[in-house]
């Protein structure tokens, strides 16, 4: 049985190193002039043993963080890809660019509607001038009726294959904006 003293110089150490193993826990306490020197020699070689192969100490539990945060990006990465794949995710821009073609190609089709029945239209009585656009304007707007089809069209133009190549016709589009920070 040894002193404090005693089994700070048992393991080359100092007697503030040995009080700060204490105070880890790293050596198990004993009352004054009980320490078994084997038994605090086994006990500060596991310790350096763990620190030394990084589960220990101060440095042991950042690397431990550090894994730990790394292997759950890593998961996040995986799940985001997996919801991609599944075509769960769509890039926004893809999404909005797509949407704004749909609406211009729209507005052009009812803006040319006076053009395309004026002809129709000449000279004609009332009531048949009102069945004429009637017919002309319910025309135009069967061709954008598909809100289920005109959106599904607009999500396949934003998402992603896994090798990374947009679902689009035109794929130069695509490559003039950088669109990596619109991820819905």
């Amino acid at each position: 049985m040894a002193t404090i003293a005693q089994a700070a110089a048992h393991i080359c150490c100092s007697r503030a190193q040995f009080d700060q193993y204490l105070a880890e826990c790293v050596v198990t306490r004993q009352p004054s002039g009980q320490y078994d020197l084997d038994q605090v020699r086994r006990e500060v070689l596991a310790h350096l043993r763990s620190v030394a192969a990084g589960r220990g100490g101060a440095a042991g539990s950042r690397l431990t963080e550090e894994r730990t945060r790394l292997v759950a990006a890593k998961r996040r990465r995986e799940e985001r890809q997996d919801a991609i794949e599944a075509g769960e995710v769509a890039k926004l821009a893809l999404v909005k660019r797509d949407l704004e073609r749909m609406l211009l190609v729209v507005r052009n089709r009812l803006l040319n509607l006076p053009g395309e029945t004026a002809y129709a239209l000449a000279m004609r009585p009332q009531a048949e001038c009102y069945e004429v656009l009637d017919d002309a304007v319910r025309a135009a707007l069967e061709e954008v009726a598909d809100p289920a089809g005109a959106a599904a069209r607009a999500a396949a133009a934003g998402v992603e294959s896994k090798n990374d190549v947009v679902n689009r016709r035109e794929k130069d589009d695509s490559e003039e904006e950088d669109d990596s920070a619109d991820v819905a």
